[in-house]
């Protein structure tokens, strides 16, 4: 069974305002267009050599994805970071993954468990970053793709269309606290356990640590970003029930 594409839905060849939510969407992811920034359409259209109405196109596509806001008479903006966003973000992830997760287990084939197996090797082939602390950006693209393959059984295009918004709305908090420092964290053992129990059909032990890995990432992200971190422990804002089982497994 195929992995699905970004977003489930018929394969066509990209139109110049797809090319351009495309880039629009990974600057945002990036860090490259802030949070909060002004999207003046007459800035955008020498940077991405288009012309206003594909970028006022592109704009409102990306508000359909929750990374752009549309302002009453006055354009475009991106959508800002917060604590109580991310925390949201991460519950509802946890629990429409594990919903994804668990359809693609119960109707992936052998076709499918090649295609996560070969995702996760292609993945821990790269490095998240350099020493410097630079981003890998075919880590980032093979991270997004094994995320994708895993939950690409799951019979749901909706389900997985919100897990593809919900997927890159995390990566941007969690590239945005790569800037303010790395904790450590062995990435490439979360993704081989989480493989493992997948393919082994253990349901229960897949999304417990898919649940596990999802609360991780914002753990670190609340501890990285100043803008983000408060005296609060995570524990009391984040699922706890699934995560303890991941632990006893």
């Amino acid at each position: 069974m195929a992995a699905p594409s970004r977003i489930a839905g018929l394969a066509s060849e990209p139109t110049l305002t797809s090319t351009v939510v495309d880039r629009i969407r990974n600057d945002i992811l990036r860090g490259v267009l802030p949070p909060g920034e002004k999207l003046r359409l007459e800035h955008l259209a020498p940077r991405y050599a288009v012309g206003r109405t594909p970028l006022r196109e592109a704009c409102c596509r990306l508000a359909s994805e929750g990374l752009v806001t549309i302002e009453d008479q006055r354009g475009f903006r991106v959508v800002p970071i917060s604590r109580a966003d991310l925390l949201d973000l991460t519950r509802t992830r946890q629990q429409l993954d594990t919903l994804a997760l668990r359809g693609a287990m119960a109707r992936g084939d052998i076709s499918w468990e090649g295609e996560v197996t070969a995702a996760l090797h292609r993945l821990l082939r790269r490095t998240p970053a350099s020493s410097d602390g630079t981003l890998d950006d075919d880590w980032e693209a093979e991270h997004g793709r094994f995320h994708a393959t895993l939950l690409g059984a799951c019979d749901s295009p909706w389900l997985l269309k919100f897990c593809a918004t919900l997927f890159d709305q995390s990566e941007r908090y969690r590239r945005l606290a790569v800037s303010h420092g790395r904790h450590a964290r062995d990435i490439e053992e979360e993704h081989t356990a989480l493989v493992r129990a997948t393919l082994a059909r253990d349901a229960e032990r897949a999304c417990a640590l898919l649940v596990e890995h999802i609360a991780r990432t914002t753990e670190l992200v609340l501890a990285a970003h100043p803008g983000l971190s408060v005296n609060e422990p995570v524990s009391e804002s984040l699922p706890t029930k699934q995560r303890s089982a991941s632990r006893k497994a």
